[in-house]
């Protein structure tokens, strides 16, 4: 595989000499692009939410905002679950329907949480989760659909800065609605935005699930069979390997960022809070850059080993921080650490939509979440259980330095 876009000239991968069906067949760019991101922001920002509103409603539920990550937990949980049996419900109701399912649970769960009652909190952790999982691989149909092959990359890119963008929109609005009105009214309003928008995806559903009807082949949709369609190509297997260290690596950035920078950086809250703030902003602008990059740069699977290379050194940079250095350096390198390891998800996507046989990214992209949410499960734990035995964050960024290194040199294989 060479460097510099790629070229379709003949059959995509794994379609048995048949192509794709035409760009944008039924679908515009724009709307198909516009609606995968409304809906990932709106699942993102319910799903964000809870640790936001943690302070000021642990009282009320009874338990320590500290348990906000056992809720957290069981949302991956059941996304993971959700994920591999999403392909069955996409090919029989559509992407987008399924879409507007995905959101409504999430919204339900919102409004569960808002009720203050254990139970209630735990099913709703549940729903939110059943709306997560399947939100990717029902967008992934949707998009290489639609996507001409020069922006695809850059499509799925667009549509996961919806995560960033949600967590952005959920820091700064929930805590005013709080101080306004309270968290309970804080939690239904995220509860109402789901809702609003699986109501405005309603006047382009019916075209675009007509325009995807039927892409899928019969015994396409079950869970096993995702699996099996992942387990069964090298490039898959690739990807999903990729994707459970490169979940993970985010999620212990995410996680541990603030934390790390204020117990043993030596750095006031606020200054700990900008730098999560900058890595943000990277993941943002990381994952428009990134896209571009593999469209027309760079093979997807070479964007993926330099995005990673630079995971691997941004996290063992961590592992020198204190309170020598300046601001400005702590700043760069947290804008680094957002650009990687909270970048490379679009370019991921697309490559698996585009690696997937005719008809199938929807399975694809399900069996390879999977691996993914088995990652933002797994390595956090990991991060912790080092950090516990070393005593220190150094080991722990350190193991994750060399997770990222590891994960170049997979996709440096690829690009061989």
């Amino acid at each position: 595989m060479s460097a510099g876009p790629r070229m379709e000239t003949g059959p995509e991968p794994g379609g048995n000499g048949a192509r794709r069906a035409p760009p944008g067949a039924g679908v515009g760019v724009a709307a198909a692009v516009g609606v995968a991101f409304a809906v990932q922001v709106g699942v993102s920002f319910a799903v964000f939410s809870p640790p936001v509103l943690a302070p000021a409603a642990h009282e009320a539920i009874g338990v320590s905002a500290a348990a906000v990550g056992i809720f957290t937990s069981l949302v991956y949980l059941f996304a993971a679950t959700a994920a591999l049996g999403s392909a069955g419900p996409v090919a029989r109701f559509g992407a987008v329907r399924v879409s507007q399912a995905c959101l409504l649970l999430a919204g339900a769960g919102m409004a569960l949480a808002a009720t203050g009652s254990m139970p209630l909190v735990l099913l709703g952790a549940a729903l939110m989760g059943l709306g997560y999982g399947p939100v990717t691989p029902a967008s992934a149909i949707i998009l290489i659909s639609s996507l001409p092959s020069h922006v695809r990359s850059l499509g799925f890119s667009v549509k996961q800065t919806g995560v960033p963008v949600a967590a952005g929109v959920g820091g700064l609005a929930l805590p005013a609605l709080v101080a306004w009105a309270g968290w309970r009214i804080a939690s239904l309003c995220v509860a109402a935005a789901c809702v609003l928008i699986a109501i405005g995806c309603q006047w382009l559903r019916p075209r675009m699930d007509r325009a995807l009807a039927g892409r899928a082949p019969p015994g396409s949709g079950t869970p096993l069979a995702s699996l099996r369609l992942v387990y069964a190509s090298a490039p898959l297997r690739r990807l999903a390997i990729g994707s459970f260290v490169f979940a993970g690596i985010q999620m212990c950035v995410v996680t541990y960022l603030v934390v790390f920078l204020v117990g043993e950086g030596g750095f006031e809250l606020a200054t700990a809070g900008l730098a999560m703030t900058v890595a943000m902003i990277g993941g943002v602008l990381g994952r428009l850059g990134w896209g571009w990059v593999a469209d027309n740069c760079l093979t997807p699977s070479r964007t993926l080993a330099l995005v990673s290379l630079l995971m691997g050194l941004s996290a063992i940079g961590f592992t020198q921080v204190g309170t020598a250095w300046p601001l400005a350096t702590v700043l760069l390198l947290a804008f680094v650490a957002g650009a990687s390891a909270i970048a490379w998800n679009g370019v991921y996507l697309a490559e698996i939509a585009y690696r997937a046989p005719e008809g199938m990214a929807t399975a694809a992209t399900a069996g390879t979440m999977f691996c993914t949410y088995a990652g933002v499960m797994v390595w956090p734990a990991v991060f912790f259980a080092v950090h516990a035995a070393s005593g220190g964050y150094g080991a722990a960024f350190a193991m994750v330095g060399l997770l990222g290194i590891g994960g170049a040199l997979l996709f440096v294989r690829e690009a061989g």
